[in-house]
Order: C-alpha cells, then structure tokens, then sequence
C-alpha cells in the first residue's frame, strides 16, 4: 500500500509538471513598446528650427538606405509638463526605423540647408515578437551628435542644420 501511494504521488508530480520554456509566445497577445527616434533641427546657435517657425517640416524630405524613411512632425503639446517626454520631443520629427539593422543612414533635405548624412548606430531589439533596430548614437562626417535617452528605446539627436549661401 505505501509502495503503491509513493508510486502515485511520484506519478502526479511527473504529470502535473509541464516544461513552459518550450511553449511560444503569441505574439499577438502581447503589446510591445515601439522604439522611437526624433530629431531636433537647430541652427548654429542651437535654436530649434521647427519651433521658431524657421523650417517649414512641408519642406523636408527624408531618404534612407534600408528603404521607406517615412516621419511625423510633433507640433507643440499644449499643456505639456516640462519634464514630460511629450515636452522633450515636441517641434521635433519622429523618424521611422529599420527592422534589424545596426547601422543605417538618413539623408535629410530641408529646403534653404546643406543635406545632412545621417549616420545611427542601433542595437538589434532582443525582445521577442518585435525586431526593429533600437538607436543609441547618431553622428553626421564623424561627428558624434548630441542625444537626450528618453527611455530605453526611445532617443532624441539634436542635429544641427547649416544655411545655404
């Protein structure tokens, strides 16, 4: 009898125990946070181009290597706490990214300023179900640029702009 109670015990543990390392993830079960890139157009003087109404964002175009380079302007955020993202990002351009990449370049045109090549350095996201590139550097001939890390996954690069003549 305690032959035959140890043997069932021991046969439950083996029965209820299942290994979920082996089990996928549904993906379409879980929302994931997007990385994100914005840029900040400013002058010599580091005055934003897109506040001051300087640039127009109608004027711009974006080209990139890896394909569509699609971007959305971020107006002002009425009512935006100072140190809210929403306060960081606005009057700047949130560009799209790549899937996979670790470098890349944008080639940014903005009518009245030389063409900037953009270059980003990103790491690859190692988060499951989602494999866009995750920025963390950007330098234009070299020069690394100023970058405000907003989280993560999300950065802002100030990118200084230089009138034609």
């Amino acid at each position: 009898m305690k032959l035959f109670l140890r043997l069932l015990c021991v046969s439950i543990l083996f029965i209820g125990c299942s290994n979920d390392d082996d089990e996928a993830i549904d993906c379409n079960l879980v929302d994931i946070a997007l990385p994100a890139l914005h840029l900040r157009l400013v002058d010599n003087t580091g005055e934003n181009l897109l506040e001051s109404g300087s640039v127009d964002p109608e004027t711009i175009t974006i080209e990139a290597d890896f394909g569509d380079a699609s971007f959305v302007y971020i107006p002002e955020i009425e009512n935006a706490d100072p140190n809210s993202v929403s306060s960081i990002i606005q009057h700047s351009l949130a560009v799209s990214l790549p899937t996979s990449l670790e470098n890349f370049q944008y080639q940014i045109n903005v009518a009245g300023y030389e063409t900037v090549n953009l270059d980003i350095l990103a790491e690859e996201n190692e988060e499951p179900c989602s494999d866009l590139s995750i920025p963390v550097g950007a330098s234009v001939n070299g020069q690394a640029l100023e970058k405000i890390e907003i989280s993560e996954i999300e950065m802002l690069i100030v990118l200084p702009l230089v009138a034609r003549e």
